[in-house]
């Protein structure tokens, strides 16, 4: 029986210069997408990125009329699950259409990105090792370029350096600031990708050489990095999950192919906790809100007796059940987090706004609130308010499948959709990332895990 046509080879071979250009775009695109006041140099990479995009796009669109084209069928339904919001069910109709001009049309274009290149990267027929290190390097750049900024903001002046103001680190909002969720967003991610490069290589049956040796020394860097990153900008949630995944990571480490390099296994998963320790220990010492985190939950969640949330801070905080303050980042995300899920289940259909959908719909229903209050600090919790439950399942359930066909994909490009969508499905659930930037690099994520995963490829090519 003869195969159908979107399983066969394109009959117009990418080129190599052309995938190429496309992984140069990216690598442009993520080192800069979350810098501010770089709006030139992201936004020729993101069209670039587009206008390559469709002729992959193009040569595999009979592929879209298979199963294995869900996760991207849902992203459609994302954006015309958008359109029908905003034509009949608008919240805000003005501050929706500006966000249709901004974040959404943002969004599409780096999902168009993100598809093309996938769609590219997957069906390639050679040099897949030398497009991997670049699309890694891309990967790293978010964090490469933090430790330099930390080093010319720390040290510049002792070796007499002027240092300009987009290299420096600020800690309130300026014009060069980043915020700690755009960190978490773009460098966690890069973390599981390295865990699941690692355990890639080490749980192989094939004899290691230095390259080997090599590629895990580069992906301990980055992954220590990254630790150092979120040390620094005592970023919790970043803290969290990269110990999160890093337990995962030691646990598949020693029990998947117990009999296969074992003593090497042992050693780079120490290593890796070593790194790990080093970071974790002085952030838990310096962060005493992780030993009250229960007791300051239990006073966060009894909203009407405590209704010092809807202020921000104007009228003070409670006491826990030790007689201290609360934490205020504890208690304000815990009571922030209950009062979205009130809100969600009375609005099912959202309310339209990616931004302070939260902050609208709270101020309707308590008109006394602070006009402080943006998000609810949950991403996923912010996504159904914003998109209600249609919307948000679009892009659940479009996550889900692209990690579950992630296993009928081969090379490096398989830990890079399985890790690094997992790691979004989790920084989502706790950190505010609803936002222009991080929201439409969600998308892009799903997006690339889509086009990766379209086409089921068993044996790696080389």
């Amino acid at each position: 029986m003869q195969k159908p046509s979107f399983l066969k080879d394109s009959p117009n071979k990418i080129s190599s210069i052309f995938i190429w250009v496309q992984c140069l775009a990216f690598v442009v695109l993520y080192a800069f997408w979350m810098l501010p006041e770089i709006v030139g140099f992201r936004n020729t990479a993101l069209v670039l990125g587009v206008l390559l995009g469709l002729y992959p796009i193009y040569q595999y669109r009979y592929a879209f009329f298979q199963k294995r084209a869900l996760p991207f069928c849902l992203i459609l339904g994302l954006f015309a699950w958008v359109l029908i919001h905003f034509f009949f069910l608008a919240g805000d109709s003005a501050a929706e259409l500006i966000q249709l001009n901004r974040i959404w049309k943002y969004t599409a274009l780096g999902s168009l990105f993100a598809l093309g290149l996938g769609i590219s990267l997957a069906n390639a027929k050679t040099k897949q090792k030398q497009y991997w290190a670049l699309i890694y390097l891309g990967l790293s750049l978010p964090v490469l370029i933090y430790l330099l900024k930390y080093l010319l903001t720390t040290r510049g002046a002792y070796f007499g350096i002027e240092v300009p103001a987009y290299l420096r680190i600020y800690s309130s909002t300026q014009p060069y600031y980043v915020p700690k969720t755009d960190y978490v967003s773009f460098c966690l991610p890069t973390l599981a990708i390295s865990l699941g490069q690692i355990q890639a290589v080490l749980v192989s049956r094939s004899t290691l050489k230095w390259r080997q040796y090599g590629a895990i020394a580069i992906y301990l860097a980055i992954i220590a990095a990254t630790l150092f990153l979120f040390f620094i900008q005592n970023i919790k949630n970043g803290m969290a999950y990269a110990a999160l995944f890093i337990g995962v990571f030691v646990i598949m480490l020693v029990f998947q192919a117990r009999n296969t390099h074992f003593w090497r296994k042992i050693i780079v998963a120490l290593a890796v906790l070593g790194v790990s320790a080093a970071a974790l220990y002085p952030h838990i010492q310096e962060n005493d809100s992780w030993k009250t985190l229960v007791a300051d939950t239990r006073i966060a969640f009894q909203l009407d007796k405590y209704q010092h949330w809807k202020y921000a801070g104007a009228q003070g905080y409670p006491n826990n059940e030790y007689g201290k303050m609360v934490s205020i980042t504890n208690y304000e995300r815990a009571a922030w987090f209950k009062v979205g899920l009130q809100l969600a289940s009375q609005n099912p259909w959202g309310f339209g706004l990616v931004e302070d959908s939260f902050k609208k719909m709270a101020k309707a229903r308590w008109p006394e609130v602070s006009p402080n209050l943006s998000h609810s600090h949950s991403g996923w919790l912010d996504a159904v308010l914003a998109l209600g439950f249609p919307g948000f399942l679009c892009i659940l359930f479009s996550l889900i499948i692209a990690i579950k066909q992630s296993s009928g994909i081969w090379g490096p490009w398989r830990g890079l959709v399985s890790w690094s969508l997992i790691a979004n499905l989790l920084l989502w659930c706790t950190t505010e990332v609803s936002s222009t930037i991080t929201f439409a690099v969600l998308i892009f994520w799903i997006s690339w895990g889509a086009g990766l995963t379209l086409i089921k490829l068993t044996a790696q090519q080389e």
